[in-house]
């Protein structure tokens, strides 16, 4: 059975593309492992889930049919809850299974040459160029009620307030977080590695397409119409976002950030 790996940095459209794959029949994708946050790794790190290390950790979740069935009936039970539709697949018809992770959780766990060493894992290299788009979109998530929906299920958007006096060193950080990102990749195979910028993708529907029809190539599987259950939910222009776009823009001017703004 194939493996694969969505690699990339928060808020740059992962879990949208999670969500699309996961519509595939032939595809499961977990989701993030190696977070704090996430249920399998407090299994590992509280009952040494798959081994003590984080490359056989990483190893049985790929390679386990226990841990694929108890995904599924989690995944269904999740469903349940929120009344949606349940998808329940077996592994016999699986071509192809993967995680999503940042690649700073592989950095902060030491484990960089994990793709080096398995050599088979296909890489979809999911990163957002603009890093400014992508830290309004993280101050937006971390703010209660910034877009919400209504009961028609009209989008109701709210202006942030975004602050500038660490403005520059946030971004320096998000630029450093997508160097490490592509320095994992420099050490495999270009033909593992499939290259997806946020900007692209979300262009128009019918680039969305187009790298749907990519990625099913890609991770060779049967190209199907299928359709992610999320949406995108901030507007594209920074100045429809910010109440403070000036107050950035001035923060911004002659900085190599400046572009950014467009």
């Amino acid at each position: 059975m194939q493996r694969h790996l969505i690699l990339t940095n928060g808020r740059s459209g992962s879990n949208y593309l999670k969500s699309l794959l996961n519509q595939h029949p032939q595809v499961v994708n977990y989701g993030e492992v190696l977070g704090d946050w996430t249920i399998p790794y407090n299994l590992h790190k509280h009952f040494g889930l798959g081994c003590s290390s984080y490359e056989y950790y990483l190893d049985y979740i790929y390679s386990s049919k226990v841990f694929f069935y108890l995904a599924q009936v989690y995944s269904g039970y999740s469903k349940i809850i929120k009344k949606e539709k349940i998808n329940f697949k077996n592994i016999n018809q699986i071509a192809t299974i993967g995680v999503k992770d940042f690649s700073i959780n592989f950095v902060s766990r030491n484990i960089e040459n994990y793709l080096r060493e398995r050599e088979d894992i296909l890489v979809i290299n999911l990163f957002r160029i603009n890093s400014l788009k992508r830290l309004i979109s993280l101050q937006s998530m971390k703010r209660s009620g910034v877009v919400m929906s209504r009961s028609n299920n009209e989008k109701v958007k709210s202006k942030l307030n975004l602050p500038t006096n660490n403005l520059l060193q946030k971004l320096e950080i998000f630029e450093k977080e997508k160097k490490q990102q592509f320095s994992l990749l420099s050490q495999i195979d270009q033909k593992m590695i499939l290259n997806i910028a946020y900007e692209d993708y979300f262009s128009s529907a019918a680039s969305q397409e187009n790298y749907n029809h990519k990625i099913f190539e890609f991770l060779e599987v049967a190209e199907m119409n299928v359709k992610s259950n999320l949406t995108r939910i901030l507007p594209d222009k920074i100045s429809d976002k910010l109440e403070n776009y000036e107050e950035v823009a001035q923060t911004l001017s002659g900085t190599e950030y400046e572009t950014y703004l467009t």
